[in-house]
């Protein structure tokens, strides 16, 4: 199986050496491409299994018993928890230098999934779709510690840019799959998730595939340092870019916000497309804006805060077609975060404190989503009246107050 597919994807891309170490025929510049494409391949596997799965598991849950609340509690708690374990998980990815361990074990958890077929109550169910969130957690700073370290000579801003085009295809196919496979089957949960089984697998045999291949360009040494001593090593700039997409992400409005507004004014078979398409301008954004960083660097920004207020400006009339407009920016504002967010990591992070500085960034930003969740649900929740311009008045208060730090960051940049 080992060879097979490393002849299939990359016998006349890539020689190995003895030791383990690769070397690419154009240098350094190919393998981090290679990487990259690997590694988002590896996502876009990963996406099929778990956006794939997480399109139905709501209806699952209910179809197996479980309350409003239960699921409720299970999909906004899992979100939580999976955010905020990715501070320690990349601070023992550091302090150990095994990155390639904490990517495994990670993605191996995504067979939590394909494993809600097993399951016929939903107090099992639950704990699977708990522990795929572990997963993510557990491997989401490594991988990007990874995707920096092998694109040190492509640019960091299109690595997290091409990575994230893959990553977002796996988003639409996954879907696209479990709902051709519960029609097929006359609604049959079980046989949709047991499919998933296939892409879970094809992910971790590529995920191998890349192990092989560049195990000599993702390798840091294991560093003994306390957590203290890891975050002071983190400097201002770093903690106050921490503070801007803070406040930007605070003030984003979310889809499925979006998406509840939207039930009473377009059709409900035509939300889910609507969605589709907002990941699908997601992806393109974010390879653009990824290119344009590398040029542009932090600068780049300015068009990142604009961005983000849109949603929420645009959902303040309820009618069909500024909902839909809404849903779509989601998808503009989603594709900036996914790929300019990460790279400004990697450029204010030193190199052995990568995986940890990403793990920081990813529990701050699942804290900012989770309070800018709650609380434009909260306004929503006061009325028609005033719901939808309390929420756009306050995103655009978030922007131009991250808009306030992020002058003083690149300020503080250039002296």
């Amino acid at each position: 199986m080992k060879s097979c597919l490393n002849q299939f994807l990359f016998l006349f891309l890539v020689k190995e050496k003895k030791g383990g170490h690769s070397l690419a025929v154009g240098g350094t510049r190919w393998v981090g491409y290679y990487g990259i494409v690997l590694f988002g391949i590896v996502s876009l596997l990963a996406d099929i299994v778990y956006e794939g799965g997480r399109s139905v598991v709501p209806e699952f849950l209910r179809f197996l018993g479980a309350s409003a609340a239960v699921v409720g509690l299970v999909t906004g708690l899992g979100e939580l928890v999976g955010y905020a374990l990715r501070f320690p998980s990349g601070f023992l990815a550091d302090h150990s230098g095994r990155y390639w361990f904490f990517l495994v074990l990670g993605y191996a958890f995504i067979l939590f999934i394909p494993a809600l077929a097993l399951t016929e109550g939903w107090g099992l169910a639950a704990l699977f779709v708990f522990a795929e969130r572990i997963g993510k957690a557990l491997r989401a700073p490594s991988r990007d510690a990874a995707i920096s370290l092998v694109a040190k000579d492509v640019g960091i801003g299109r690595a997290f840019g091409i990575h994230e085009l893959l990553d977002q295809v796996g988003a639409v196919l996954g879907p696209i799959l479990v709902s051709a496979a519960i029609f097929f089957s006359m609604s049959n949960f079980h046989f949709a998730f047991l499919i998933l089984v296939v892409p879970a697998v094809a992910a971790l045999l590529v995920l191998y595939v890349a192990y092989i291949k560049l195990r000599g360009y993702v390798n840091v040494e294991a560093r003994s340092l306390t957590v203290a001593a890891s975050l002071r090593k983190l400097d201002k700039r770093f903690w106050t870019y921490n503070l801007v997409a803070a406040l930007s992400v605070v003030g984003f409005l979310h889809y499925s916000l979006i998406a509840y507004r939207a039930g009473g004014a377009i059709d409900p078979w035509i939300v889910p497309l609507l969605f589709a398409a907002a990941m699908g301008i997601d992806a393109l954004i974010a390879v653009a804006l990824g290119f344009a960083y590398d040029r542009f660097k932090l600068k780049i920004f300015w068009l990142i805060l604009l961005v983000s207020a849109l949603p929420a400006i645009f959902a303040v009339k309820g009618n069909a077609v500024m909902l839909s407009i809404a849903i779509l920016m989601y998808g503009v504002g989603m594709g900036a975060q996914e790929s300019i967010y990460r790279s400004v990591v990697a450029d204010l992070s030193p190199l052995e404190m990568r995986a940890t500085a990403y793990g920081v960034f990813n529990t701050i930003y699942g804290l900012a989503w989770f309070i800018g969740g709650f609380t434009m649900g909260f306004m929503y929740d006061l009325g028609e009246g005033i719901g939808p311009w309390l929420v756009a008045s306050f995103c655009v208060v978030c922007q131009l107050t991250a808009a306030l730090f992020l002058a003083l960051l690149l300020r503080s940049l250039k002296s």
